[in-house]
């Protein structure tokens, strides 16, 4: 199967295999430090096949049904296994992780109508803006457990005293990246609900 996809499509193949490899990184010893190192590179490198698929795909005309499925997909496995397990170090509030988790699984369920009615699945400008946020602030999250594993999401407020520059800088560019990302969540959810209303047949 693997020889008849194209490059944008085994590329997001890839991703979805990143994403197991991810979390048992993530969930070996800390104390042992380099698993979290380790699981930062693994995130790159899963967020930089995100970019090239994408890139590929456009700029040699190689878009297909399976990417326009599939790409969204890996796009939400990936956020939505980085958001939980940064939420289970405590460095990101569950509340986040929930709006951003009910989002991927809502819009799941309306692309799913668009597809019955022949609608274009192509992400939006907001989704776009989301997923860049969001992976850029996964991995600051993960740096942040390896530097200021006792401080988290806005930390920084309270307990600038308490950090050296480079953490401090790391935390704050971490709930920056975060804050937008959950901003342009809600924005492109309400765009979705938007794009996708007329779509939504309540009697079938």
């Amino acid at each position: 199967m693997l020889k008849k996809m194209n490059l944008p499509n085994k590329l997001t193949c890839l991703r979805i295999i990143l994403v197991p490899l991810f979390v048992i990184a993530m969930c070996l010893p800390t104390e042992w430090v380099w698993p979290i190192y380790t699981a930062l590179g693994i995130y790159i490198v899963a967020a930089l096949t995100d970019f090239l698929d994408g890139y590929i795909s456009r700029k040699k005309g190689l878009v297909t049904k399976f990417g326009k499925i599939m790409d969204p997909l890996a796009d939400k496995l990936l956020v939505s296994t980085g958001f939980i397990m940064l939420t289970g170090f405590g460095i990101i509030p569950a509340w986040i992780t929930v709006i951003i988790v009910f989002r991927d699984f809502f819009v799941n369920a309306l692309r799913m109508f668009g597809t019955d009615n022949n609608k274009d699945l192509a992400a939006s400008l907001s989704g776009k803006i989301k997923t860049m946020f969001q992976l850029v602030g996964i991995p600051l999250g993960i740096l942040n457990i390896a530097l200021l594993p006792e401080y988290g999401y806005l930390s920084f407020i309270e307990n600038a005293s308490k950090m050296d520059m480079v953490g401090l800088g790391i935390n704050v560019f971490m709930t920056v990246a975060i804050s937008v990302a959950v901003i342009a969540t809600l924005w492109s959810f309400v765009a979705y609900l938007i794009r996708f209303k007329n779509d939504i047949d309540y009697e079938n």
